[in-house]
C-alpha cells in the first residue's frame, strides 16, 4: 500500500515532484493523468503531508494505492 497527493478538486490533477532533501516549496508539477514513474508514493499519511507542507500546499488528498 503506498500514498500518493492530489488536488481536491472534482478532476484530480497528481503532484509530480522530486522528494529528496532539496524539496522546496512549489517545486512540483501537475499531471492530468497519475503516472505512478513520476510520482512520489508513500509509505503513510504522516511522510505524504509532510511533503505537502514542505511543497506549500494549503489542500490535498491523499489516495491510496
Amino acid at each position: 500500500m503506498a500514498y500518493v497527493l492530489g488536488t481536491t478538486e472534482d478532476n484530480v490533477h497528481w503532484y509530480a515532484f522530486k522528494f529528496d532533501a532539496t524539496l522546496e516549496e512549489g517545486q512540483y508539477e501537475l499531471l492530468d493523468v497519475l503516472d505512478l514513474r513520476r510520482v512520489p508514493k508513500f509509505g503513510d499519511k504522516q511522510t505524504a503531508k509532510d511533503a505537502a507542507q514542505a511543497l506549500g500546499l494549503k489542500t490535498w488528498r491523499y489516495v491510496r494505492l
